[in-house]
């Protein structure tokens, strides 16, 4: 899901309608910026979970976390454009 979340601005720029924020919204009869909402509040749930689970694994929590890192790290690339939500949010911030 996450990867759904980071990818939607990219595909939604692009007029891409094939996606899970997408598919969710028309089944549910809602936005797309709800069923964002939606996935993200889900997905911060299921990172706090598995965080809560992991706790008392050493090993296997600090995996998890540069595994998590990585992979944020990895879809903060130009390719899915988030700087330019970042760019944006900056100027509305400093307005």
């Amino acid at each position: 899901m996450v990867s759904d979340i980071l990818s939607f601005y990219k595909e939604e720029k692009k007029g891409e309608s094939a996606n899970y924020v997408s598919f969710l919204a028309a089944s549910r009869g809602i936005t797309k910026l709800d069923a964002l909402r939606d996935i993200i509040d889900e997905t911060v749930n299921v990172h706090h979970n598995i965080l809560k689970s992991l706790k008392d694994h050493t090993e296997a929590y600090e995996a998890y976390i540069n595994f998590f890192h990585g992979y944020v790290r990895f879809h903060s690339s130009p390719r899915y454009k988030l700087d330019e939500i970042m760019r944006e949010k900056v100027i509305l911030h400093d307005s």
